[in-house]
């Protein structure tokens, strides 16, 4: 992910006293946000009144931002402000100042209440720029712009069999799909599965026994056949033009039952490289991994479900099918790949311990949405753990409560089963995601 691009301008009025300050602050608080690695575009004037708040609309128009900044030098009026929120329509941090001549807190309190009842949704810090806490969360707001432009943008292949049907709406899509784009801007494309599988068909053995052979320098133990690994290499070559010809940013592609284990290993591997592939037509959290991922700046998440709780050490044992990244061991020893289905595999590993991890999971129809944004850890499973679990992807989440008891919070929540987890603690970033996209955040 890019530095996000941060729009900073100062408004103030020639009625009010406190105005010039206006320079000095906007260098205080530019250098501040630059400290935090935000790419800072600042407005090419004060905005004194509405004709210069339009001139600097037309010039954030060109910046490609990701969030904005208004610093409320003095109180000024709601219709020059509005200016801003309407043209702009980013995520916005009002930055009020401590003088008390300005009115400038008093000010935020007043146009922000006038922003709650129109139903938009903002954040404001109160400070000087040498209080870097201030900075911090005008980092977070940014970072979720940043995400929520980039899902705004977004290409989601949905890739499995799909039959014309309808009961009374759309035919080729369902209305969830149409109620999804809507409330997220993602673009969801569909792609038949035959589509990778006749690539697949027309790749040669050689071929994939050349790209398997750079693929199995960073695959674990192999209890596949040498066939059904060259149709995995194949799967994955095919995977990748279908990403192309398609201009994909992810997909969630229907394996179980079906296929299974076609994709599996084809997960894995573009995980690590930056791709996500979900495996059983899940958009939803493909979406929220592609937000995490951004959040974390790289990485994978690892998507599984609860399948077992242990309340005296507070654990939640997570499985999944298996195609999960093999990064996310702790070596490629502890990776293996099983056969699975009709020449197809799937990815055992057990997680890695994380001192920090974001667990994540969402849910939702018709434009309401709840998203889970909790924060845990995760303890490294022995070997006997791990084969005793199915030899499939296992991990243990370390909650801060009895384990049955966030189960039950889960259930009464009405979360789903996917819980996907990603190391590092995001919750700020994805709280923010939440509040920007109208998504009822949920805690345990």
């Amino acid at each position: 992910m890019n530095q996000p691009r941060v729009g900073l301008v100062g408004v103030t009025c020639k009625y009010e006293s406190g105005g010039q300050r206006a320079e000095e602050l906007l260098s205080g608080i530019k250098d501040a946000l630059k400290k935090k690695n935000l790419d800072v575009v600042c407005a090419e004037k004060v905005a004194w009144d509405s004709a210069d708040a339009i001139d600097v609309c037309k010039q954030f128009k060109k910046e490609n931002l990701d969030a904005l900044v208004i610093v409320e030098v003095t109180w000024t009026l709601d219709s020059m402000q509005y200016l801003f929120i309407n043209e702009l329509n980013l995520p916005t941090v009002f930055w009020a100042v401590p003088y008390t001549e300005t009115f400038s807190i008093g000010f935020v309190q007043h146009f922000g209440s006038i922003l709650k009842a129109q139903g938009y949704e903002y954040d404001y810090v109160y400070g000087l720029p040498e209080d870097e806490s201030l900075s911090e969360k005008v980092k977070t707001v940014a970072e979720a712009g940043q995400i929520i432009k980039a899902v705004k943008g977004m290409r989601l292949a949905l890739v499995g069999p799909r039959q014309t049907w309808r009961v009374a709406g759309s035919q080729d899509m369902s209305s969830e799909e149409w109620e999804f784009s809507r409330k997220f801007g993602v673009t969801l494309v569909h792609v038949e599965m035959s589509e990778i599988t006749d690539i697949s068909d027309t790749i040669s053995d050689e071929e994939a026994e050349k790209k398997l052979s750079c693929l199995e320098k960073r695959t674990g133990k192999v209890l596949a056949d040498k066939e059904t690994m060259l149709h995995m290499a194949k799967t994955y070559m095919a995977t990748k033009e279908i990403i192309k010809k398609y201009s994909l940013d992810a997909l969630a592609a229907e394996c179980y039952p079906m296929y299974s284990g076609l994709m599996n290993i084809t997960s894995s591997w573009l995980a690590d490289e930056g791709v996500i592939v979900d495996t059983e037509g899940d958009i939803g959290h493909t979406m929220v991994m592609y937000m995490l991922n951004m959040a974390a700046k790289g990485g994978a998440c690892a998507l599984g479900e609860v399948g077992s709780m242990d309340d005296v050490n507070n654990i939640l044992a997570l499985a999944h099918e298996g195609s999960t990244a093999h990064s996310l061991a702790v070596s490629l020893d502890q990776v293996q790949i099983s056969p699975s289905g009709d020449k197809g595999c799937f990815v055992g590993l057990p997680l890695k311990s994380m001192p920090d991890v974001t667990v994540s999971s969402i849910v939702g129809s018709k434009g309401q949405y709840k998203l889970l944004v909790e924060k845990a850890d995760t303890v490294e499973a022995t070997h006997e753990e791990w084969v005793e679990g199915g030899e499939k992807l296992l991990v243990k989440l370390h909650v801060a409560k009895k384990a049955s008891s966030v189960v039950n919070e889960l259930m009464e929540k009405g979360m789903d089963h996917h819980l996907l987890v990603k190391e590092g603690d995001h919750t700020a970033v994805m709280s923010a995601v939440c509040k920007y996209l109208g998504i009822e955040k949920v805690t345990l």
